[in-house]
């Protein structure tokens, strides 16, 4: 009632009260994170092994099964499944809500490096990760043309890729679609059985000839100034990885790449697509990083873009395929 007493009496001062507190409001609405959920950690987490050749089966017993019976010693378990595939092992963990998320991906570590001693010897490490419902991309954004989808891919790796992971709250952008440069040999197994050469002798030469390595230090003037120095080793067209040499003869002759593989100049292979009006294209999948706002980070970025079609090879259309902070916005209104 004292609050009601004072209202009456002091109106002058009830009034100053409730403006103060309105001025306040509107000054921190404009300062609010708009958001579609609020931070959550959820103590989920991912094993993902892979083992390059290997079958469903073979996973599934070699890999998956004692990943399993190394973390289903934990405490505080509420689900474990996984799934088994050509070469890729994927082991999912779910804990109780009440568990600490830190201390149980600290036991998740250390029970899978006591499982890596019993897992194959030439399997890939295990990698454990935290699901993040942070981690899902807010933008998609197309890029597609007439040109070839070695020269999109150029562009959207070099140049829309960097300067947009960049830009302030950007976690991470993936390319899907993109065919990257590389560098092909195909190996004749007619010329490398008269050759007496295998595959490994072929893969041991690039690997060991088609290198940068650092070349120590060089002092001049008497050790008054030091400078360091580098091999130039590394081949930078397809006529120099053919000149590299294999194996030498006996009378001194060497056996070259060219003369039992032929190299060729091509693009990776195609292992995502991504179209854009029937068009081959590249989609950047932008991500933001963890408690930055999602409609912040989405406006700073569409601002980019628009910068970026005026940077793009004639042929190039670049749009946002897919936002999620329109539907926050539209909530919010």
């Amino acid at each position: 009632m004292w609050l009601v007493d004072i209202s009456i009496r002091r109106p002058v001062f009830a009034v100053m009260i409730i403006g103060s507190l309105v001025v306040l409001g509107i000054l921190g609405l404009g300062r609010l994170g708009v958001d579609l959920f609020p931070q959550v950690e959820f103590p989920y987490f991912s094993v993902i092994t892979t083992l390059e050749g290997a079958s469903p089966e073979t996973m599934e017993t070699e890999v998956t099964d004692i990943i399993e019976e190394s973390v289903n010693t934990i405490s505080g378990i509420k689900q474990l499944r996984s799934t088994s595939a050509d070469g890729l092992s994927q082991v999912f963990i779910e804990f109780e809500l009440s568990e600490n998320i830190d201390v149980k991906a600290q036991d998740v570590r250390d029970k899978i490096a006591i499982a890596r001693r019993d897992l194959p010897v030439d399997i890939d490490p295990p990698i454990v990760e935290k699901i993040d419902p942070d981690s899902a991309p807010i933008l998609s954004v197309m890029i597609a043309g007439d040109l070839p989808i070695g020269q999109i891919t150029t562009f959207a790796d070099e140049i829309a890729k960097e300067t947009l992971q960049r830009l302030p709250g950007v976690g991470s952008v993936s390319l899907v679609g993109g065919r990257i440069r590389e560098i092909r040999i195909w190996l004749d197994a007619f010329k490398m059985r008269a050759f007496g050469v295998t595959s490994e002798d072929v893969v041991n030469a690039i690997q060991s000839e088609h290198a940068e390595l650092p070349g120590g230090h060089m002092e001049v003037n008497f050790g008054a100034r030091e400078l360091g120095a580098k091999t130039v080793a590394e081949a930078t067209t397809v006529e120099e990885i053919g000149e590299l040499a294999v194996t030498f003869q006996p009378n001194g002759a060497a056996t070259l790449v060219r003369d039992v593989a032929r190299v060729a100049d091509g693009l990776e292979d195609e292992r995502t697509y991504a179209l854009l009006n029937g068009k081959p294209g590249v989609s950047l999948e932008i991500r933001r990083q963890s408690g930055r706002n999602t409609v912040e980070v989405a406006q700073a970025v569409k601002a980019e873009i628009a910068r970026l079609r005026t940077l793009a090879p004639e042929g190039i259309e670049i749009i946002v395929a897919r936002d999620v902070s329109r539907f926050i916005e539209s909530s919010i209104e």
